[in-house]
């Protein structure tokens, strides 16, 4: 599946594609910047850290981890809907 999304200040376009693998699920993210190169991320089911106690799926862990990646680029959780 792959998703689209802009970052609030609107001068970051993204497209996240949402892959299942053997592994695990990750995400393949490329971002599209105003007058700065573009950029591409991969975050994965390795790089998530559960710091809560809460019990929620692993597609909710894998989506706070997006939203907490994507915050450096201007990006809330509301953009990425």
């Amino acid at each position: 599946m792959i998703r689209t999304a802009t970052n609030t200040t609107g001068d970051t376009f993204a497209t996240i594609e949402t892959v299942d693998s053997a592994a695990g699920p990750f995400f393949n993210i490329r971002l599209f910047r105003e007058e700065l190169p573009d950029m591409r991320l991969q975050i994965a089911h390795s790089d998530i850290e559960r710091r809560t106690k809460e019990e929620i799926s692993e597609a909710e862990v894998l989506e706070r981890h997006l939203v907490q990646s994507l915050a450096r680029f201007g990006f809330t959780r509301g953009d990425l809907k």
